[in-house]
């Protein structure tokens, strides 16, 4: 087993915001440790960029490290409303989320030609019936 370090952006902060936070891990590899910490509370489970690193540590940073982490304030409430009530969040820390731009699907030319081929068609059908 080892010992990682896995930066995550973690929630309850503000719509649309977000908070990177440190979580320590036991794991076969980094991938697993990824996968472990994604599905943690607090965790944003559905954004693709939830994990920011991933680092490999040793024994004694993952000992302190948990202990930093227990008295973390974020970790200890359980909702949003503790957390704004006792203080749990350096407001200058909460960070925007840039969705990154979508690329515009444009229609490709096969769209246009099948669909010019239709067109003849019904025209066709609608001269015959007036003839």
């Amino acid at each position: 087993m080892n010992y990682y370090r896995v930066a995550a952006k973690c929630g309850h902060v503000r719509r649309g915001h977000y908070i990177n936070k440190d979580f320590f891990v036991k794991a076969e590899d980094g991938k697993e440790a990824a996968r472990k910490v994604r599905h943690l509370p607090r965790v944003k489970h559905d954004w693709k960029d939830a994990i920011i690193s991933v680092e490999l540590i040793t024994r004694e940073e993952f000992i302190h490290g948990c202990k930093s982490h227990n008295h973390d304030l974020y970790f200890q409430v359980t909702n949003s409303s503790e957390q704004k009530l006792y203080g749990a969040i350096d407001y200058e820390q909460v960070l925007d989320y840039e969705e990154p731009e979508r690329k515009k699907k444009d229609k490709n030319d096969m769209f246009y030609n099948k669909l010019a081929r239709i067109q003849q068609k019904d025209l066709k059908i609608r001269l015959a019936e007036v003839v």
